[in-house]
């Protein structure tokens, strides 16, 4: 056991195991923030979550990096408040190896019904989420700033970015995702108090719909469990009749939400809360982050708090304590304004729709991160080999076809050229087959729907689903593009395979429309 302000804790670090079954190595540092990790040399900051002591002290995580974006220097981060929320501490990082070839994120705070909060956090090596790993640290007296907390330990295989959950029966639930992948919103639990941990089920996700689960369980009165997960379409939902062995196939939920992370959770007066984005009934982007209460098991909601109205605020998690003040953690604009922000309301508040409780406090700020540099090539990492594509279709260029969008002009593809309107990434690469396009720059996160402008073929560039979790590639297949026999492209950051794209091409008609989630780029010859 250690303590946070006065000690830390350096691990030797092994290669990462590309080898899902091989155990993970542990973090080559956790402990107290170095100068690498100031909030003023952060160019990226969100994810967050947030637990409260037994005694009324806050902890609060996120992820952060030098460089921003998801990438290999993330490191997660714990703050702490004695104040409610007034001031806050940094207080402990893990950090896996600096600059690369690994990264941690995604991390998680519960307080377990021992009284202990537990720091829960997802390891990946060199991109690849065959790597992904579920590392805990405990810290056992939460009530101080100095608590003892123990060594990082591996719980799981997959990522936890969800609220755990107690069970009637006193059993512990993980929800851990092995995204796209068969039964990938898992159920790992613990009967010995968080001793080991056991898959016992997982919810299968359709593979047309497939996106990073973060799921979450809720046990219904009736004895089921309902789970909720993250969807390409918004929210997917099944129910197991068998505390968790066996579940349906995921199936669209009546929560009508982007494709972002929600939060829902009992209450302490046996109602549920739900934190979405926007109306039930409609699905907006991200903003509108608005708290909502059901006293039927989630069949019906009622209420409407908005937290914060602007766009750019996501990821919402946070804890009732026992006195029935909520609080709930989120971010926004994880790449400018940097900051992770607190709600703080009761349950009559959410049911009124207005705030009429004393306890009521929003937009805190509990961090917000600044300065950092763009992307910069990891040390010691070889670029990836990037895969031919001899399955797909040979390259068509006649007629050439042009896309248009709403603000959108047209711009020369080339390298160095400034790729998405909400994102700092430049093209890495241009290869022969595709100089003298254009492209357009639109937003990287969201839906956008493009048109075709003049009927011929039109190209999209998209990672393919085994690279990333953003990948478009089904929605394109979905609306008659096809995969072109040309090498993955890397378009930015070359040395993460994450980002090497597949080109797609379809013959359109003028005034046809495209539609593409997060993320691609549309192509066109000029």
């Amino acid at each position: 056991m250690h303590v946070l302000t006065s000690c830390l804790l350096v691990l030797v670090a092994l290669a990462a195991p590309e080898d899902p079954a091989a155990p993970p190595a542990p973090p080559e540092y956790a402990g107290p923030p170095q100068a690498l990790h100031a909030v003023t040399n952060r160019a990226f900051t969100g994810i967050p979550s947030l637990a409260v002591s037994p005694g009324g002290r806050l902890w609060a995580t996120w992820y952060a990096g030098v460089t921003p974006g998801e990438d290999h220097n993330n490191y997660v981060v714990l703050s702490t408040s004695g104040d409610d929320g007034k001031t806050w501490r940094e207080v402990l990082v893990v950090d896996p190896d600096a600059e690369g070839p690994r990264r941690t994120f995604d991390p998680e705070l519960w307080l377990g019904p021992d009284g202990k909060v537990r720091w829960f956090w997802a390891d990946r090596a060199g991109g690849s989420s065959r790597t992904d790993a579920l590392w805990m640290i405990e810290l056992a007296e939460p009530d101080s700033e100095t608590t003892a907390w123990a060594r990082p330990r591996c719980v799981a295989r997959g990522v936890m970015m969800c609220k755990p959950l107690v069970l009637s029966s006193g059993e512990w639930v993980l929800p851990v995702c092995t995204w796209f992948t068969e039964q990938s919103s898992k159920m790992v639990v613990s009967t010995d108090k968080g001793q080991t941990w056991s898959i016992r089920g997982g919810a299968t996700m359709p593979k047309e719909h497939r996106c990073f689960d973060e799921h979450m369980f809720i046990e219904r009165k009736d004895g089921s469990i309902w789970v909720l997960s993250r969807t390409k379409y918004g929210i997917g939902e099944s129910v197991s009749g068998d505390r968790g062995k066996t579940w349906p196939d995921l199936k669209p939920s009546a929560i009508q939400h982007p494709s972002a992370r929600f939060f829902i959770r009992r209450l302490n007066s046996g109602n549920l809360l739900l934190v979405k984005h926007g109306p039930i009934d409609k699905r907006t982007d991200r903003s509108l982050l608005t708290a909502y209460v059901s006293a039927d098991e989630g069949k019906t909601w009622t209420g409407g708090l908005v937290l914060d109205e602007r766009k750019g605020v996501s990821y919402p998690d946070g804890q009732q304590t026992a006195d029935g003040v909520i609080r709930i953690i989120y971010d926004y604009n994880r790449t400018s304004d940097r900051q992770i922000l607190l709600a703080t309301f009761r349950e009559e508040d959410v049911a009124a729709g207005k705030i009429v409780s004393k306890s009521a406090r929003l937009r805190q700020v509990v961090s917000a991160g600044s300065g950092g540099r763009e992307r910069v090539k990891p040390a010691n990492v070889k670029p990836a080999a990037v895969e031919a594509n001899k399955d797909g279709q040979p390259m068509r260029k006649d007629p050439p076809g042009s896309l248009a969008a709403d603000g959108a002009e047209a711009e020369k593809f080339a390298p160095q050229a400034l790729l998405f309107t909400d994102r700092k990434y430049t093209l890495s690469e241009c290869p022969p087959a595709l100089a003298g396009c254009r492209f357009l720059r639109v937003k990287l996160d969201g839906k956008k729907t493009l048109r075709c402008s003049r009927a011929g073929v039109v190209y999209f560039l998209t990672p393919a689903p085994a690279r990333n979790r953003d990948s478009c590639s089904q929605e394109l297949l979905d609306q008659g593009f096809q995969k072109v026999q040309l090498p993955e492209v890397r378009l930015f950051d070359p040395a993460n395979s994450r980002n090497f794209c597949t080109l797609y091409q379809k013959a359109c008609k003028e005034g046809e429309t495209v539609t593409v989630g997060k993320w691609a780029v549309p192509v066109f010859w000029p």
